[in-house]
């Protein structure tokens, strides 16, 4: 079944953002807007592409502190999707969005944050998506800098026909938008398992100790059983030896 694709209308809150954020972000905010080269592939059948240059706000915290929760806005505006061209009214959506995390502070290579569509799709699929509302979070765990850039962002559409996912990629890796400046002490992690000393058998506090005075027991008690034995043989040839001569003297 073919596909058309269907242009995305811009929220109202997109518009307010990027009055609010024009152009790109300085190296020292916590915020900032730009466009981007991306493209738009129908995941079910990858022949259906589109260019498009999406408009990407972010939004965050200029300055953090190590093992503080960060809270992230990430907004996308001019982004397409792919549905069904006799697939129906499309009924559900969810879009997603992927902020990228460099710097040497980067807990993780990124942070995602999805929304549900608020309504069903209007009669020319205009999207009901409220962008604003979509935030993540990541908690840094060393001092320095964090710098925030977009990603990939995905669109998934339900229809009678079925479901349709369109993942809109950059045609090359963004600048960053947003740095946040962390400040603390690195976390410290956990000593290992194998730092734990380990009981090896020797030493005093080892069994080896009470194996040998055992030893030593056994060679003491040899040593005594032979000392009698002979006693008793000495005996024996004394009490042999009275016996023959009385037995002479008679």
């Amino acid at each position: 079944m073919p596909r058309t694709l269907s242009r995305a209308a811009v929220g109202a809150s997109a518009v307010i953002l990027s009055l609010a954020y024009p152009g790109a972000a300085s190296a020292d905010a916590g915020s900032g807007t730009d466009s981007f080269a991306y493209t738009c592939t129908d995941q079910d059948d990858s022949s259906y592409t589109e260019s498009d240059d999406i408009e990407f706000s972010i939004e965050a915290p200029a300055d953090a502190e190590v093992g503080q929760p960060v809270e992230v806005s990430a907004e996308p505006a001019n982004y397409s999707f792919f549905s069904f061209t006799d697939g129906g009214e499309i009924t559900e959506g969810t879009l997603t969005v992927q902020v990228l995390l460099g710097g040497e502070a980067a807990p993780q290579a990124s942070i995602t944050a999805s929304v549900q569509a608020e309504d069903s799709f209007g009669e020319d699929d205009e999207e009901t998506f409220d962008e604003g509302s979509l935030t993540g979070s990541f908690t840094p765990t060393a001092p320095g800098e964090v710098v925030l850039s977009p990603g990939d962002v995905t669109i998934e559409v339900d229809q009678d026909a079925g479901p349709s996912t369109t993942v809109c990629t950059p045609d090359s890796t963004p600048d960053g938008l947003a740095t946040v400046t962390v400040a603390g002490d690195a976390a410290q992690e956990s000593p290992a398992a194998s730092d734990t000393p380990q009981n090896t058998g020797s030493g005093d506090s080892g069994t080896s100790a009470p194996q040998a005075d055992s030893a030593d027991s056994g060679r003491t008690l040899m040593i005594v059983a032979a000392v009698v034995g002979g006693l008793m043989l000495v005996g024996a040839a004394v009490v042999l030896g009275v016996l023959i001569t009385v037995l002479r003297r008679r």
